[in-house]
Parts: C-alpha cells; sequence; structure tokens
C-alpha cells in the first residue's frame, strides 16, 4: 500500500470492529525458562529463610572451645546468632574462618561478632 491509498477511515473501521486484543494472552508466550527459573529460585530462597531455625542453646565454655580448636586447626565455623526478626525470621548462619579475636569480639569474614550473642557455634 502506498501512501496515496492510505485512508485513515479504513484504519479507525478495522481497530473499531474487527480487531480484538487479546489482553494479556498475547504475553503469555514471552513467559521465557529465564523467567520461570527466577521466579522458582526466588521462592526456594524465601522458603529458606522462613525454614531457618536457631541450633541448639550452647554454654559459653562450650563456644570459647569451639573458638580455640577453630584457631588452633584453622578450621571454618558456622555461627548462629541469637538474634531474629519481628517477624520471626532467623538469619543465616555466619560461615568462614576465624580472622581473629579481640576482648569479646570474633572476626570470622570480616564481620565483627559480639561472643555474647553466639547462640551456638561448630566446626564445618
Amino acid at each position: 500500500m502506498t501512501n496515496s491509498e492510505y485512508d485513515p477511515n479504513l484504519v479507525s473501521q478495522f481497530l473499531k470492529h474487527d480487531y480484538h486484543d487479546r489482553g494479556m494472552m498475547k504475553w503469555q508466550g514471552f513467559f521465557l525458562s529465564d523467567h520461570t527459573s527466577n521466579i522458582s529460585k526466588t521462592a526456594k530462597q524465601e522458603k529458606e529463610m522462613y525454614d531457618q531455625q536457631h541450633g541448639p542453646l550452647m554454654e559459653t565454655e562450650g563456644i570459647v572451645e569451639i573458638i580455640n580448636q577453630a584457631i588452633v586447626k584453622n578450621r571454618q565455623v558456622q555461627v548462629d546468632l541469637a538474634e531474629q526478626t519481628i517477624n520471626g525470621i532467623v538469619p543465616k548462619p555466619i560461615g568462614g574462618l576465624i580472622q581473629g579475636w579481640f576482648g569479646q569480639q570474633l572476626f570470622v569474614n570480616d564481620k565483627a561478632i559480639n561472643v555474647e550473642e553466639i547462640r551456638s557455634i561448630k566446626l564445618i
């Protein structure tokens, strides 16, 4: 069709009477596997976050003993902090090598942790 054959009335009539927009149905074909896998990954992470539980409560002597073993044997630890959000969500344990211990603070993966805030600790 050339510009000389263009009829705006014909276009208006087609859009008003003949063309039926399928709405969101036409977009469902664009929901690719990348989107689907991202949604399932996000749902899995959210479920893990809500299912996270505290480890068993340890005495201070036991915590200090595990810290000393980890430092002497150069082993990684997993530290469970005695905290949770208002919604009851328990944060993920902090894991890694102990980089140092100064006073009442333990340094694991560049994070300072007060020994008093540790609920449990274990060697990995």
